[in-house]
Protein backbone atom coordinates (compact mmCIF):
# COMPACT_ATOMS: atom_id res chain seq x y z
CA UNK A 1 0.00 0.00 0.00
CA UNK A 2 1.48 3.43 -1.02
CA UNK A 3 1.61 6.53 1.69
CA UNK A 4 -0.04 9.73 0.39
CA UNK A 5 0.61 12.84 1.50
CA UNK A 6 -1.97 15.89 2.75
CA UNK A 7 -1.92 17.32 -1.13
CA UNK A 8 -2.69 13.54 -2.10
CA UNK A 9 0.58 12.58 -3.88
CA UNK A 10 2.10 9.22 -3.68
CA UNK A 11 4.87 9.08 -1.35
CA UNK A 12 6.65 6.07 -3.07
CA UNK A 13 6.18 7.91 -6.70
CA UNK A 14 7.85 10.92 -5.46
CA UNK A 15 10.25 8.93 -4.14
CA UNK A 16 11.03 7.64 -7.54
CA UNK A 17 11.24 10.55 -9.41
CA UNK A 18 14.17 11.57 -6.73
CA UNK A 19 15.92 8.41 -7.02
CA UNK A 20 15.80 9.21 -11.30
CA UNK A 21 16.77 12.79 -11.04
CA UNK A 22 19.60 11.38 -8.57
CA UNK A 23 20.54 9.10 -11.48
CA UNK A 24 20.72 11.40 -13.88
CA UNK A 25 23.32 14.16 -12.15
CA UNK A 26 25.18 11.15 -11.69
CA UNK A 27 25.25 10.12 -15.11
CA UNK A 28 25.91 13.53 -16.17
CA UNK A 29 28.84 14.33 -13.24
CA UNK A 30 30.38 10.84 -14.86
CA UNK A 31 30.32 11.83 -18.35
CA UNK A 32 31.99 15.29 -17.47
CA UNK A 33 34.54 13.60 -15.39
CA UNK A 34 34.94 11.01 -18.47
CA UNK A 35 35.34 14.10 -20.90
CA UNK A 36 37.70 16.39 -18.92
CA UNK A 37 39.58 13.26 -18.23
CA UNK A 38 39.49 12.39 -22.36
CA UNK A 39 42.07 15.47 -22.42
CA UNK A 40 45.19 13.70 -20.80
CA UNK A 41 49.14 13.42 -21.74
CA UNK A 42 48.61 10.29 -23.84
CA UNK A 43 45.54 11.30 -25.89
CA UNK A 44 43.46 14.13 -26.32
CA UNK A 45 40.36 14.83 -27.90
CA UNK A 46 38.51 11.82 -27.33
CA UNK A 47 34.40 12.32 -25.71
CA UNK A 48 33.04 10.76 -23.41
CA UNK A 49 31.96 7.34 -24.57
CA UNK A 50 35.41 7.05 -26.29
CA UNK A 51 36.96 6.71 -23.02
CA UNK A 52 34.17 4.63 -21.95
CA UNK A 53 34.21 2.43 -24.85
CA UNK A 54 38.18 2.30 -24.35
CA UNK A 55 38.55 1.49 -21.12
CA UNK A 56 36.04 -1.48 -21.43
CA UNK A 57 38.07 -3.11 -24.01
CA UNK A 58 41.06 -2.50 -21.66
CA UNK A 59 39.52 -3.87 -18.96
CA UNK A 60 37.93 -6.90 -20.37
CA UNK A 61 41.03 -7.54 -22.08
CA UNK A 62 39.70 -9.25 -24.95
CA UNK A 63 38.88 -9.09 -28.65
CA UNK A 64 35.10 -7.30 -28.75
CA UNK A 65 32.94 -6.53 -31.64
CA UNK A 66 30.80 -3.20 -31.29
CA UNK A 67 27.67 -5.14 -30.75
CA UNK A 68 29.28 -6.25 -27.71
CA UNK A 69 30.24 -3.17 -25.96
CA UNK A 70 27.01 -1.69 -26.97
CA UNK A 71 25.00 -4.38 -25.02
CA UNK A 72 27.54 -4.59 -22.50
CA UNK A 73 26.78 -0.56 -21.86
CA UNK A 74 22.85 -1.03 -22.65
CA UNK A 75 23.16 1.53 -25.78
CA UNK A 76 20.74 0.96 -28.36
CA UNK A 77 22.52 3.46 -30.92
CA UNK A 78 24.85 0.87 -32.54
CA UNK A 79 26.04 3.45 -34.84
CA UNK A 80 27.56 5.73 -32.36
CA UNK A 81 29.51 2.79 -30.94
CA UNK A 82 30.51 1.79 -34.41
CA UNK A 83 31.78 5.27 -34.96
CA UNK A 84 33.40 5.76 -31.76
CA UNK A 85 35.44 2.47 -32.20
CA UNK A 86 36.49 3.62 -35.55
CA UNK A 87 37.55 6.95 -34.49
CA UNK A 88 39.15 5.33 -31.69
CA UNK A 89 41.29 2.70 -34.21
CA UNK A 90 41.83 5.61 -36.31
CA UNK A 91 43.91 7.60 -33.03
CA UNK A 92 45.74 4.33 -32.38
CA UNK A 93 44.37 3.39 -28.96
CA UNK A 94 42.24 0.49 -30.30
CA UNK A 95 43.05 -1.69 -33.07
CA UNK A 96 40.89 -3.50 -35.29
CA UNK A 97 40.30 -7.12 -36.86
CA UNK A 98 38.04 -8.71 -38.90
CA UNK A 99 37.36 -12.50 -38.93
CA UNK A 100 34.96 -13.52 -41.63
CA UNK A 101 32.51 -10.63 -41.89
CA UNK A 102 32.98 -9.80 -38.15
CA UNK A 103 34.97 -7.18 -36.90
CA UNK A 104 36.64 -6.93 -33.63
CA UNK A 105 38.61 -4.30 -31.92
CA UNK A 106 41.29 -4.36 -29.20
CA UNK A 107 42.86 -1.54 -26.96
CA UNK A 108 46.32 -0.92 -28.47
CA UNK A 109 49.41 -0.34 -25.89
CA UNK A 110 48.76 3.60 -26.63
CA UNK A 111 45.20 2.49 -25.44
CA UNK A 112 46.27 1.22 -21.94
CA UNK A 113 48.57 3.54 -21.58
CA UNK A 114 45.90 5.68 -21.54
CA UNK A 115 43.53 3.79 -19.02
CA UNK A 116 46.72 3.48 -16.59
CA UNK A 117 47.30 7.37 -16.65
CA UNK A 118 42.89 7.25 -16.23
CA UNK A 119 43.59 4.99 -12.81
CA UNK A 120 46.09 7.40 -11.64
CA UNK A 121 43.84 10.20 -12.28
CA UNK A 122 41.27 8.76 -10.26
CA UNK A 123 43.39 7.26 -7.82
CA UNK A 124 44.21 11.20 -7.05
CA UNK A 125 41.16 13.03 -7.22
CA UNK A 126 38.27 10.46 -6.82
CA UNK A 127 39.30 8.13 -4.72
CA UNK A 128 39.82 10.74 -1.47
CA UNK A 129 36.33 11.45 -1.92
CA UNK A 130 35.06 8.04 -2.46
CA UNK A 131 36.73 7.08 0.40
CA UNK A 132 35.02 9.88 2.90
CA UNK A 133 31.79 8.28 1.78
CA UNK A 134 32.80 4.80 2.19
CA UNK A 135 31.60 5.15 5.85
CA UNK A 136 28.44 5.40 4.55
CA UNK A 137 27.93 2.82 1.95
CA UNK A 138 30.13 -0.24 0.24
CA UNK A 139 30.67 0.38 -3.06
CA UNK A 140 30.09 -3.19 -4.49
CA UNK A 141 26.63 -3.53 -2.58
CA UNK A 142 25.95 -0.02 -4.24
CA UNK A 143 27.21 -1.70 -7.81
CA UNK A 144 24.94 -4.69 -7.16
CA UNK A 145 22.08 -2.37 -6.60
CA UNK A 146 22.49 -0.25 -9.20
CA UNK A 147 22.92 -3.35 -11.67
CA UNK A 148 19.58 -5.14 -10.23
CA UNK A 149 18.03 -1.28 -10.44
CA UNK A 150 19.29 -1.45 -14.57
CA UNK A 151 17.41 -4.30 -15.01
CA UNK A 152 14.14 -3.09 -13.75
CA UNK A 153 14.49 -0.05 -15.68
CA UNK A 154 15.44 -2.17 -19.05
CA UNK A 155 12.01 -4.40 -18.22
CA UNK A 156 10.01 -1.60 -17.64
CA UNK A 157 11.30 -0.17 -20.57
CA UNK A 158 10.15 -3.43 -22.56
CA UNK A 159 6.92 -3.87 -21.15
CA UNK A 160 5.63 -0.59 -22.46
CA UNK A 161 7.32 -0.57 -25.69
CA UNK A 162 5.41 -4.09 -26.28
CA UNK A 163 2.12 -2.84 -24.55
CA UNK A 164 2.44 0.44 -27.13
CA UNK A 165 2.85 -2.27 -30.39
CA UNK A 166 6.67 -0.52 -30.60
Amino acid sequence: MTKRDAAGKNADSEQLSELELSLTVLWNSTRRWMSRRANSKVMGGLSDLDVVLLHLLVYRNCRLRGIDLAFALSIDDLHLVSYSLKKLARLGVAASSKAGKEVFYEATDAGRAHYVEFLNDRKKYLEPALQLLSRDFNIETLTTSLRTLSSAYEQAARSAASARGI
